[in-house]
């Protein structure tokens, strides 16, 4: 039932955008969405060997870099308050079994 609501929804905004007459569409803005696309496969790739700290800070920085408008000291700093922040959450409070540091640290 909500498929098909949403489907009519859809379809009457299509056609209220088809007849009425207005701007144009902008162009599409590519950088956003790429850096957090990149920061989600660069997570997914590096967690296993490099652990949480340091990929989660690292995907925080990769997707930092899709806007222009990037503060980057402001952007160290949450994305280190966030790690720690993740670091405390996933291991401690969850009680789930993530590896904090890379591998090579702690062999």
């Amino acid at each position: 039932m909500f498929a098909v609501l949403l489907l009519g929804l859809g379809i009457a905004v299509m056609v209220v955008g088809l007849v009425a007459d207005g701007e144009h569409i902008t162009t599409y803005a590519w950088r956003g969405p790429l850096f957090v696309s990149l920061a989600i496969l660069s997570f997914a790739i590096t967690i296993r060997p490099l652990g949480l700290v340091v990929s989660a800070f690292a995907s925080f920085i990769i997707s930092a870099l899709g806007t222009p408008e990037t503060k980057w000291k402001e952007t160290i700093i949450v994305g280190i308050c966030l790690t720690i922040g993740c670091s405390l959450l996933f291991p401690y409070a969850l009680g789930l079994p993530l590896q904090l540091f890379p591998r090579f640290l702690i062999q």
